[in-house]
């Protein structure tokens, strides 16, 4: 067993997950939310096409204003997280109800690549779950975070992870605005 001086070997996967408070103005915010209450969502998107699970909405971002807004009002944050420079390669929402929650997976296996996550809703109470579940390599949660409203999470990609559904007791679509980021 190696000791806590032993680095770790050059394959493991980094365990950043940095959370943000507060990520956008309030007009912002509310900019992003009315774009998730228009018609653009699309029914049956999977984690995995490969295995697949519970179908889920979906939203492409491309284009979006507000979407540019928030990943220019937050670029310098993230680079500074990762000391490095990021571009985005895509981006887009992801929306669940009761019963549509993700499957455990990675965003993907280069290094170099981060996801920033954001949850646009305006109202996220406790009792609602959706959390975002991150695991280790052997399928234990690691760390769990509640979608509450203006937030987001800066993660290394290669990192497991997954989000539940929201619980009955939600009447709102969970939603989780996705940039997939590389460095630049």
């Amino acid at each position: 067993m190696a000791d806590a001086s032993t680095p770790p070997p050059s394959n493991a996967v980094p365990s950043l997950i940095h959370a943000f408070g507060q990520v956008a103005s309030a007009e912002l915010h509310q900019q992003l939310w009315q774009v998730f209450l228009g018609s653009g969502w699309r029914y049956g998107s999977q984690t995995d096409p490969q295995s697949p699970g519970q179908p889920f909405w979906h939203m492409d971002l491309t284009g979006c204003a507000p979407a540019a807004a928030l990943w220019q009002g937050i670029q310098a944050r993230c680079e500074g997280e990762v000391g490095q420079r990021l571009r985005v390669i895509r981006q887009y929402a992801n929306g669940h109800t009761f019963g549509q929650g993700g499957k455990p997976h990675t965003d993907d296996h280069r290094p170099g690549c981060y996801t920033f996550l954001y949850y646009p809703m305006l109202e996220w109470q406790l009792g609602w779950e959706g959390e975002t579940l991150f695991y280790s390599t052997g399928g234990n949660i690691l760390h769990s975070v509640q979608p509450r409203p203006n937030t987001a999470l800066l993660f290394d990609s290669r990192i497991i992870h997954m989000g539940r559904a929201p619980s009955r007791a939600c009447p709102h679509l969970r939603v989780s605005v996705a940039f997939k980021l590389e460095v630049a």
